[in-house]
């Protein structure tokens, strides 16, 4: 009777977790959609953002429900919400395997032309106030990189090009003494002429491809910590069943 009183507990505070994280997640995708503070302007494509905040939404009220479901399930004792319980976190943890499968497999075919479309079209250079352009020069001098693909995306009729006419890049793209923005471009001259080491040739394209190979075991870790929490869930819950009047 202990151990089952100790696993009702365990299975409410859990829940209690769950229904917080979700009511956060919700929260979130609220805050994407209804866009306060120009939140859409950090990503061009306002339709991939607008798609993104919805589902935010939608798996915050899912996980909301989830959890009250848990909470009154172990605490009235009810053996029909601990199966309708176990029946959806069973199908969530089926939906999260299937889309770790689909996401290990179609990863690779992301491809840079999208990125490079939407950063010809809306960037604006070092001094541009939009929000796009700022998130851009952020990017590029805390990652050490140029652009998508390298230097020449500035080219080519771009935005930048148009409104920097006797800039080949901004200096976003130029080595640093310093941290970050804190620091001084080493040199602009140098930078406009391609001297090595005064610029940043490697586009931020395949910069955070190699920075994703190399923490992809981060999330990877994080995803079998949730899988493993899913699954203490339905033993709880399945215990839980058949333990109850």
């Amino acid at each position: 009777m202990g151990v089952l009183s100790c696993m009702k507990y365990l299975m409410f505070i859990f829940n209690v977790l769950v229904f917080a994280g979700g009511t956060c997640l919700a929260g979130m995708g609220i805050w994407v959609a209804v866009d306060p503070a120009g939140f859409q302007d950090i990503v061009a494509a306002r339709a991939v953002l607008s798609a993104g905040a919805w589902l935010l939404l939608a798996v915050g009220i899912a996980l909301s429900l989830l959890g009250f479901l848990g909470c009154c399930g172990a605490l009235r004792r009810s053996r029909p919400l601990l199966l309708l319980f176990f029946i959806l976190v069973s199908l969530v943890f089926l939906t999260q395997l299937i889309g770790a499968v689909l996401f290990l497999v179609h990863w690779k075919q992301v491809q840079p032309e999208q990125f490079l479309s939407e950063l010809q079209r809306n960037y604006g250079g070092d001094e541009g106030a939009e929000i796009f352009s700022t998130a851009w020069n952020t990017l590029m001098v805390t990652f050490s990189c140029c652009g998508v693909l390298g230097p020449e995306d500035f080219g080519n009729g771009s935005r930048f090009q148009e409104l920097n006419p006797g800039m080949p890049w901004p200096r976003a793209c130029c080595a640093r003494d310093g941290l970050l923005q804190a620091g001084e471009v080493l040199g602009w001259e140098q930078c406009q002429d391609r001297s090595p080491g005064y610029i940043h040739e490697q586009g931020c394209f395949s910069t955070f491809g190699r920075t994703l190979q190399r923490y992809i075991s981060l999330p990877g870790i994080c995803s079998l910590a949730v899988l493993g929490i899913e699954i203490f869930a339905m033993f709880f819950a399945f215990c839980l069943y058949y333990n109850f009047d």
